[in-house]
């Protein structure tokens, strides 16, 4: 069974086996109003984990500009990490019984009113086939994401992507600009890092 690989600056942080997982998903998140500026995580559903079938190899791990995350599709892997439930990254926290995450006003205003932290992000993206693409911080673009997207309806390929959108995207349920857009074959990888 195929899985992902996920190494920082060129040293393996963690490896997925893909083996009875519905999705997985690896992404780096990062805004001018959040510290640290970008986040590394990685996470999945699995049907047979009990509880609500999440699990989570990297539960936030903050990255510095010029680190480079590469994520490659394995065909098969030796050694994979497991992954932990939430109950078992936050054994002391009570069990989340929300169900309804919609951003409200209140919620929207809070979001507005924070400070913002950082005068401005640039990030890169490139998949190992050539493409390339990058993004950068603007009024209308406040916020970055990038990621990495496997499912079992397509076990040797997965999704790559770049966008970038604001708070008004996510309020409006739009998507923002989309930067990149690729396909991973085994044997395949795509990068990210944080220029600025």
């Amino acid at each position: 069974m195929p899985c992902l690989s996920i190494e920082l600056d060129g040293t393996r942080v963690t490896m997925i086996s893909l083996a009875d997982m519905d999705v997985v998903d690896v992404s780096v998140h990062g805004a001018l109003d959040r510290n640290p500026k970008a986040g590394l995580h990685a996470m999945g559903v699995n049907p047979s984990a009990g509880g609500s079938g999440s699990l989570t190899w990297l539960p936030e791990q903050a990255l510095l500009a010029g680190q480079v995350v590469r994520v490659t599709l394995l065909e098969a892997c030796e050694e994979p990490d497991r992954g932990r439930t939430m109950e078992e990254i936050f054994p002391d926290d009570e069990p989340c019984m929300q169900t309804d995450f919609t951003i409200s006003e209140a919620m929207a205003a809070e979001i507005r009113a924070r400070p913002q932290l950082h005068q401005a992000f640039a990030v890169q993206a490139s998949t190992s086939q050539g493409q390339q693409a990058v993004a950068v911080s603007d009024p209308r673009n406040t916020s970055f994401t990038f990621g990495v997207v496997w499912d079992f309806t397509r076990p040797d390929q997965a999704r790559v992507r770049l966008t970038s959108h604001c708070l008004d995207d996510v309020l409006a349920r739009r998507a923002g600009p989309s930067h990149l857009q690729a396909l991973l074959s085994l044997g395949d990888s795509a990068s990210f890092v944080l220029t600025a």
